[in-house]
């Protein structure tokens, strides 16, 4: 007997194949003889229509449509219809605040070094994004975890009218079906391996990122977060007395902040041994201050590397040298006499040996700094090559829970 394939809506258990474009599915149309000309649609509605310099499209001739088929505008004008990838999808949606672009986004998330699992043994993974914007990381982070948590359960079917009378149910019966969907969701939320919460200090931020998760293929990745307005401290506080623990529960943790500094000692207090936290700052003397409010407060937090993003496209994370150093010249100076023939010596110096005080050669008598000692500063410089233009920058920090050492 000969085996055939089954459909493709058998296998998904969707009503539609991948092949087709059907209604609230958002599509790109690029125009056939300039693919620079290209519109993001709204969710299909047949009733809806797409109007352009180049003429008009209804909605109605791109449903049924598979990607790359044409369809042609009111004034003549091909286009060609495409499924929209995520990149372009939060590069291309109307946007409020700047969104982290799909290049900073990737790299991101793989420097948080995410391995989701659904396995029962497997640790559930909890992930802190402050700052939710215009939700493009909160998208790509949720595409991550994705196969960690099971499918949503579906909410119950609303009641048929009585089988005698042709009377609709009861609102008893009508509540009840409603509690047990409620409960049901409820219960699948407790049960995810892995969860995003997102959190802004705006409302209309807050509500227009989570109107851009939910469009993206119909929210196929929106269950996996849950949004929050408010301070991230404060949040963190409030989260610790709900579960009326003070262990922390943060697996990973990203700061988009405008003063990140003063989020550092409750974002630790929540983050597990050898979690992740990534702080973006446009910046780098902010991730300079960082470094230092960790040093004042010791907070058990150690920077594993600072990168530099690019906006040439080509930049994978620029790594800079930064640390907290005791200058090896700073032990000598006994007096204010002194300190003055240092400094006009040290402006009669080589590059090369100025440049020596800051080498991480183990020749030299540079150590890294403690928290205890006064005469410490900054070194702070890109690694290799020349400063690339834009960008910001990445502090990625790891949690210990021996402050002493990293």
């Amino acid at each position: 007997m000969r085996l055939t394939a089954a459909p493709l809506r058998q296998i998904c258990g969707q009503r539609r194949t991948l092949a087709t474009f059907v209604e609230r599915d958002i599509v790109l149309l690029r125009q056939k003889l300039n693919q620079d000309n290209f519109i993001l649609t709204k969710p299909l509605n047949p009733a809806n229509r797409i109007s352009t310099h180049k003429g008009d499209i209804s909605h109605s001739d791109i449903i049924g449509k598979s990607p790359r088929d044409l369809v042609t505008s009111s004034a003549g004008h091909d286009y060609r219809v495409h499924n929209v990838t995520l990149a372009e999808y939060v590069s291309l949606t109307r946007r409020l605040v700047t969104p982290i672009y799909p290049a900073d986004a990737n790299l991101i998330v793989s420097l948080l070094d995410l391995h989701p699992s659904a396995a029962h043994e497997a640790g559930k993974l909890e992930i802190l994004e402050a700052g939710t914007g215009h939700g493009a990381l909160t998208l790509h982070l949720s595409r991550a975890i994705h196969a960690a948590n099971s499918q949503k359960p579906k909410p119950l079917p609303s009641p048929a009218p009585d089988s005698v009378g042709g009377e609709p149910a009861t609102e008893d019966s009508s509540g009840s079906g409603q509690t047990e969907s409620d409960d049901a969701l409820t219960a699948w939320k407790a049960s995810r391996k892995a969860v995003i919460h997102t959190i802004d200090i705006s409302p209309k931020y807050s509500k227009h990122a989570a109107k851009v998760v939910a469009g993206f293929r119909h929210g196929l990745y929106a269950d996996n977060v849950d949004f929050h307005v408010g301070d991230a401290s404060g949040w963190i506080k409030s989260e610790h007395e709900r579960r009326n623990s003070d262990q922390p529960f943060l697996t990973h943790a990203f700061l988009d902040l405008p003063a990140t500094h003063d989020h550092l000692s409750a974002v630790a207090s929540a983050l597990k041994n050898d979690g992740t936290l990534i702080i973006f700052n446009p910046s780098i003397t902010q991730i300079v201050d960082c470094v230092q409010k960790i040093k004042q407060q010791d907070i058990p937090l150690f920077l594993d590397q600072t990168l530099e993003l690019g906006n040439n496209g080509t930049s994978g994370g620029k790594p800079w040298d930064l640390r907290a150093v005791k200058p090896r010249a700073a032990p000598k100076v006994q007096s204010g006499e002194e300190s003055s023939d240092s400094v006009q010596s040290s402006g009669s110096e080589e590059p090369e040996k100025q440049d020596q005080n800051i080498t991480r050669d183990p020749a030299q008598t540079l150590t890294e700094a403690k928290p205890e000692e006064p005469n410490w500063t900054f070194v702070c410089r890109p690694k290799v090559g020349e400063r690339i233009i834009g960008g910001g920058f990445l502090g990625v920090f790891r949690k210990m829970n021996n402050p002493a050492r990293p």
